[in-house]
């Protein structure tokens, strides 16, 4: 945060720009003349029936204090909120007077209220200001919202009520000082009906009557906290644990199905508490309850003491919603949001410029506390190419923005919205990984440790954690840790380091900024501090990840140098920093001829997949071909490791959507060629003995072996359909289904839909159909005809053309013969518009751009406004074939060559074993 000076002028600065440019310039922020320390909030909500109504009243006292004299107002927040009585009170609790409307100036755009006392308050005295109004029940999941479920022993709706309130939301439940930095503690009292109950941030403490079977529940204090964090929910659901300490609380017929997050929601916060060394009750709160809703806009909210989930998060119903990845997903869920009790709720970032401070340690936490207690899931290695390289693809393009914004640069409402991007989580997780791996474990888990205990129910900027970060880093590290810290999370962007080779034991390093489109970034020439590590043919140890070097900003090059002649270097290992790493092609070649060797010459996993991720990058800006990326993925014949083939398909997903029909064959070889060693390893089926990633890795292999018609792929499939009479297991049942309806077992599949009750279960039944080659039937009979909801009929449309490419010419003459019944089924023209658009994303030809144009042409009208949608549609197909008329051309002659030279030399061994049985047969004959 600037100084009060420094910003003043700034500030200043910039309103005279705005007053000059004839600009209003609205203030957004709250002063820090007043001060809240404690709210006093009593909410008595409504019903019509049994149904929620659409509002509540409520009370609330804030007790507060000025901090300088002679404040004569008080500015705080509200929302939607109506007032009936303002009135300011004494420490005593004395009524010092009531403050009519007219002294009451509310600005709609900041959602400023200013109250105007008639009096200074004395400066270091608490003084209580109390409001009496009305509230909204809202229906966007703002503030306080409603939802509900049905009740299936009876077949009942049933409703209840609930919160969220980050970002700006508390102003909508209660007038409040709703920025981070005004921490203050809180008491809920809260009036419901009988029949349900309400659970919020802490211990529930008594019960009191109202009258006319309506009940009030009076909640412990909470510890100092912003009011994002403030939650409460009313339900009639049920508890596993105990309410007073830990609990997973979700409808009642789902208690039988919440074991596993329960048992996850333990040792997550237990296994917090000793890593940290603070146990989650040393907060100062002594609940922590795990909470779903089968209406939230979130995975999970981190409220302090009551964490709301998203319905499925929480439970695992078996043979439908109990696979490995569901199980996956709700460990790491839970272990994100409770690491946020440490981050985000006793230390909290200042403002949400710096909301990196809270989202990045729980993404990072996320991912590697998960793996500590749950090793079987690899989530160290998953993380490279799920969370690391995945945002290299954001943050190389013009939508990329800084960990760190300055603070005058975020105020509005949606300029705060855009700091929850994945910026903010996973860069901000990679960059928390990059700090561990740089200054090793031990010293890394001490800062964070002194950070916490330092920070507690405080708030911070990034320079109060750099400060521990640096008092426990390694001495004799070589480098600016400020110029480091600063060059990754005030700088956008990231580097790639070029390897050359110098001469047999010495190799050269230069760096320059990776970037999608040079004409669409600024600052292209941004460099950063960089932490280097390697392992050699000599020397491959990529367990020890303590930087070897740096590559300062300022430096050029820097040299690496050798005793003895080197053969091969890979560089960053375990991809544990933020870069990209390009080699000469002969290192290149070194490193291949590694990896086709014995256990790929103990080149760690996570560099396999740095190694195809970022060829598969360079040469989508440029810098290589794609036949060099083709040429080195030979080597993955002997490549089984999920976590590379991860990186391996989606760089070739890029590739595969742009070839045309009459070019996928050859891709489709080669395909079925690099993954020989990985199907006959995995095979078709399922095992009691398959790893987590086997599952994983399995699901992929087979979607894509199929997708493009490996005979081997389908042949297997089919033989394993015929042969089961159980279910696949659940994380591969759609994909095997899938793959079994485009191998002829699609009128199967549809019987076991018709039998099928379980509502998710016929999703994925139908989903997986929607694979079939019969596109003409499935079209008109189900996707055309079935009950079902739109949604639903676009995902299956899409399924027909996505899983068939080649037929995707077919489909488009079939679905536009008579465009109207498709704008029938889907229920709008605009819906229709935005199916035909995501098909269009998958022509690669220009004949299936004439007749797209062609069908523009004739039937615009029918789209009216939607007619825009499929214009900048058009605009689309048109620069993905031209994309690839520049960059696939000659990817494609070179897998014809490839498959014609593997051909003769199949060919040739036939011809030569066949000369060898006549010969021997000859031979015989002479006898």
């Amino acid at each position: 945060m600037y100084s009060f000076g420094r910003s003043t002028w700034l500030l200043a600065g910039l309103l005279s720009i705005a007053l000059l440019a004839g600009v209003e310039c609205r203030n957004y922020r709250l002063d820090r003349s007043v001060l809240p320390m404690f709210y006093n909030i009593s909410i008595i909500l409504a019903t019509d029936g049994n149904k929620p109504n659409t509002t509540f009243s409520g009370d609330v006292s804030i007790t507060l204090r000025a901090m300088q004299p002679n404040v004569q107002a008080i500015t705080l927040h509200k929302e939607e909120i109506q007032l009936a009585q303002v009135g300011l009170y004494d420490q005593a609790g004395s009524l010092l007077y009531s403050i009519p409307n007219s002294s009451l100036t509310y600005d709609k755009t900041t959602q400023k209220l200013t109250v105007h006392l008639a009096e200074t308050l004395t400066v270091d005295t608490n003084f209580t200001l109390h409001f009496k109004y009305t509230g909204k029940v809202n229906s966007d999941m703002k503030g306080l919202f409603s939802a509900s479920y049905v009740d299936e022993p009876t077949g009942k709706t049933k409703w209840m009520l609930l919160t969220q309130l980050q970002r700006i939301y508390a102003r909508l439940l209660f007038p409040c000082f709703d920025e981070p930095a005004f921490k203050a503690k809180f008491q809920l009292h809260i009036g419901r009906p009988n029949g349900v109950k309400a659970i919020s941030n802490t211990k529930l403490i008594r019960t009191t009557e109202l009258g006319n079977n309506w009940f009030m529940d009076h909640f412990q204090v909470t510890p100092n906290m912003s009011t994002y964090l403030f939650a409460f929910m009313v339900s009639d659901y049920q508890a596993r644990g105990d309410i007073n300490d830990l609990a997973v609380i979700t409808r009642p017929q789902d208690y039988s199905n919440s074991e596993l997050s329960y048992n996850a929601s333990k040792r997550v916060r237990d296994a917090y508490g000793e890593l940290f060394r603070q146990d989650y009750k040393d907060l100062g709160n002594e609940v922590l309850l795990h909470a779903n809703s089968p209406r939230f806009p979130h995975n999970g909210m981190e409220n302090w003491g009551l964490i709301i989930y998203s319905h499925n998060i929480l439970v695992h119903q078996p043979e439908y919603t109990d696979g490995w990845s569901h199980k996956e997903n709700s460990i790491r869920i839970i272990a994100h949001e409770t690491s946020h009790m440490w981050f985000g709720n006793s230390v909290t970032f200042a403002w949400w410029n710096n909301f990196w401070l809270n989202e990045a340690f729980a993404r990072y936490y996320e991912y590697f506390m998960a793996h500590q207690l749950y090793p079987e899931y690899k989530l160290d290695k998953q993380f490279v190419v799920r969370q690391l390289q995945l945002i290299f693809g954001t943050d190389a393009t013009n939508n990329t923005q800084p960990m760190s914004s300055h603070e005058l640069d975020i105020e509005t409402p949606s300029q705060i919205a855009s700091k929850f991007s994945s910026i903010a989580y996973a860069k901000g997780a990679s960059i928390v990984r990059m700090w561990r791996n740089a200054m090793g474990e031990q010293n890394f888990d001490e800062a964070i440790r002194n950070y916490l205990r330092e920070h507690h129910l405080g708030n911070t900027e990034p320079k109060h954690l750099f400060a521990h970060l640096k008092e426990n880093w390694p001495a004799f590290h070589n480098v600016d840790l400020d110029q480091f810290f600063y060059d990754f999370t005030e700088q956008v962007g990231f580097p790639t380091i070029v390897v050359n080779r110098q001469a047999s034991n010495a190799f050269i390093l230069k760096q320059f900024r990776f970037v999608v489109n040079h004409n669409d970034v600024k600052n292209v020439d941004l460099r950063y501090t960089v932490p280097i590590t390697y392992a050699t043919n000599l020397s491959p140890d990529f367990k020890n990840l303590t930087p070897a070097t740096y590559l300062n900003k300022w430096d050029d090059i820097t040299q690496l140098s050798f005793a003895e002649p080197i053969d091969w270097i890979v560089l960053n290992l375990k991809q544990s920093n933020f870069y990209r790493v390009q080699y000469a092609p002969s290192l290149l070649k070194r490193i291949q001829e590694a990896l086709s060797k014995q256990k790929h010459s103990k080149i760690a996993v996570e560099n396999r997949a740095a190694l195809i991720d970022d060829l598969f990058n360079f040469a989508l800006i440029g810098l290589n071909d794609y036949v060099e990326v083709f040429q080195f993925m030979e080597y993955m014949r002997t490549e089984t490791h999920y976590v590379a083939w991860y990186a391996a398909y989606v760089g070739l997903d890029k590739v595969a959507k742009r070839l045309t029909p009459h070019q996928l064959p050859n891709f489709a070889i080669y395909l079925s060629d690099i993954t020989e060693a990985a199907l006959d390893k995995l095979d078709v089926g399922w095992s009691v003995n398959d790893t987590i990633l086997d599952v994983y890795n399995r699901n992929k292999l087979v979607s894509w072996l199929c997708k493009y018609q490996s005979a081997n792929c389908e042949a297997r499939v089919q033989t394993k359909f015929d042969e089961i009479s159980e279910k696949p297991s659940r994380d591969y049942r759609e994909t095997f289904y899938c793959a079994a309806s485009k191998a002829g077992r699609y009128a199967v599949i549809m019987k076991y839909f018709q039998a099928e009750a379980n509502p998710a279960e016929r999703e994925l039944l139908w989903r997986a159909a929607s694979c079939t080659r019969e596109y003409q039937w499935h079209y008109y009979n189900e996707i055309l005809s079935r009950s079902i909801s739109v949604s639903l009929k676009t995902v299956g449309l899409a399924q027909l053309y996505e899983q068939n490419p080649d037929l995707i010419t077919n489909i488009f003459f079939t679905v536009t013969a008579d465009i109207t019944q498709l704008a029938r089924a889907l229920q709008s023209w605009s819906t229709t518009a935005t199916a035909l658009s995501d098909m269009a994303e998958y022509f690669t030809t220009s004949e299936q751009r004439e007749l797209f144009a062609e069908f523009i042409n004739e039937n615009h009208m029918l789209f009216g406004s939607s007619k825009a949608t499929l214009v900048k549609a058009l605009s689309t197909v048109d620069n993905n074939i031209e994309w690839a008329d520049q960059n696939l051309n000659r990817l494609n002659d070179y897998l014809v060559l490839r498959n014609r030279a593997a051909d003769l030399k199949l060919g040739s061994a036939l011809l030569m074993i066949a000369t060898s049985i006549l010969n021997f047969c000859w031979f015989f004959i002479k006898i």
